[in-house]
């Protein structure tokens, strides 16, 4: 029989955010979906030998404020059977200003992550606090940053977190960014990881098919691949 100790669990989860985000980044936006309005998102992740499904709604239930949700499936299961989180974001429109560099954006989310080791019931692992800020320098170029702060539940572990991502907007249909998510404590909550990856609109704004690869600092040479599709805009 295999034990499962949280450490384990933030290893598979290293590659992950640390909050919810829009696919395809990890670094989040400052922007909301609309009031009464949805979105799913879902991936495949594979590294390695290790795989793993994601699904990701999220709705607007009022001007500024969204509640989001997420739920893995990782395989093998042997350890963890299943890692879900839930996310509170307020972005609202009164805190966005124009400056010389463009529309600058803020916005705060805060969060929580459970997992179902094999051989227990469902606990909280972490939990976290970012504060968010979206800068669209023009209709191609957007920047984003995330700084705030993570704490894992069993060792009561906390980190400071820093995401950066550019995103570059070449056609309408076409999406590519890179991003970089660190944090304080990597011991615990994993070493840096790089992304690059895009997004292309099988229908614009509504349906999009995206693809990223993600390297762990210190993680060795083996890179996390994720392919996924994102419908947005249900009920409006």
């Amino acid at each position: 029989m295999k034990t499962w100790h949280p450490p384990i669990l933030l290893a598979l989860m290293a590659a992950a955010p640390w909050a919810l985000a829009g696919r395809p980044l990890s670094t989040d936006d400052a922007g909301t979906a609309d009031a009464g309005t949805c979105q799913v998102e879902s991936w495949s992740e594979k590294s390695g030998s290790e795989r793993a499904f994601v699904i990701a709604p999220a709705c607007g239930v009022l001007p500024g404020l969204e509640i989001g949700a997420d739920y893995t499936a990782p395989n093998p299961g042997d350890v963890v059977k299943a890692e879900a989180g839930l996310a509170l974001k307020f972005a609202p429109k009164s805190w966005k200003l124009g400056t010389g560099a463009g529309e600058l954006g803020f916005g705060l989310k805060v969060s929580g992550a459970w997992a179902k080791p094999a051989e227990a019931a469902w606990q909280v692992t972490e939990t976290g606090v970012l504060g968010l800020a979206t800068l669209a320098v023009n209709d191609a170029f957007t920047l984003h940053a995330n700084l705030g702060l993570a704490r894992e539940r069993a060792s009561g572990a906390r980190a400071k977190v820093l995401n950066l991502a550019l995103v570059w907007t070449p056609h309408d249909a076409v999406l590519l960014f890179a991003e970089v998510r660190a944090n304080s404590m990597k011991a615990t909550f994993g070493g840096t990881v790089s992304t690059v990856g895009g997004r292309y609109w099988l229908v614009k704004d509504m349906l999009g098919l995206d693809l990223t690869a993600s390297q762990e600092t210190g993680a060795g040479s083996t890179t996390r691949w994720t392919v996924g599709l994102g419908w947005y805009g249900i009920g409006s």
